[in-house]
């Protein structure tokens, strides 16, 4: 029978041992040899280090898998972040375009003038804009020289518009009567709150004799 050497690596040696523990090396190679030649089929042995590269590449797959996973939840962080930053952009340029239409408005009254709120608002108590005006005096002088009728009262100084005083004292003359009811009727709250304060310094006052109002603050007079 013709003899043939095979060199096995200490690997292959340990899995024919692990495959035929009871039989010596040559004994196991024939067993395998006749398994081969009976079935047709080539045996079937452990490739180590074939199965060490698909251990390796699994490994690598694994810490793939998961740094795909990390950056997924990356992403997600930075798109959840992206829109806060959008959102967030978003309030502080409304709150910058409030901020600036507060401005323009602001600067829009500054720019009205003494004169223009005189004439809306009719007739201006210093008892109501004390905290407001420091130099109440400069205040009333310019009010005074841009045609407002400006009255000396007992404890303060009122500026009235000049066309509303000039119908206040004509409308108040035509009054025939000194009772509130009358008074009420004929007078706005406004007309009716001036009179009364001109009443408290002596300068308004009813005529019994003539039944008539008298309003006296120099040039303006109902008589």
């Amino acid at each position: 029978m013709p003899r043939i050497a095979i060199n096995l690596s200490p690997e292959q040696l340990e899995a024919l041992s692990k495959m035929f523990p009871d039989l010596p090396i040559e004994d196991a190679l024939m067993t395998i040899v006749s398994n081969a030649l009976s079935s047709g089929k080539p045996p079937k042995t452990e490739d180590r280090g074939l199965r060490s590269i698909i251990d390796s590449i699994n490994a690598y797959t694994g810490r793939i898998d998961e740094i795909n996973r990390k950056v997924s939840h990356l992403i997600e962080a930075l798109e959840e972040l992206a829109a806060r930053i959008q959102s967030l952009e978003e309030q502080v340029r409304s709150m910058a375009q409030q901020a600036q239409q507060v401005r323009v408005e602001e600067r829009r009254e500054v720019r009205r003038s003494a004169v223009d709120i005189l004439r809306e608002q009719k007739v201006m108590y210093e008892s109501d804009i004390a905290s407001k005006i420091k130099n109440r005096d400069a205040f009333f002088e310019k009010l005074r020289r841009s045609g407002a009728v400006v009255i000396e009262l007992a404890k303060e100084r009122i500026a009235v518009d000049a066309e509303f005083f000039s119908a206040f004292v004509e409308k108040v003359g035509r009054v025939s009567s000194s009772s509130e009811e009358a008074l009420s009727k004929e007078l706005s709250r406004e007309e009716l709150k001036l009179l009364k304060a001109l009443m408290g310094s002596g300068l308004a006052y009813f005529d019994n004799i003539k039944k008539r109002w008298v309003v006296d603050v120099g040039a303006g007079s109902a008589e």
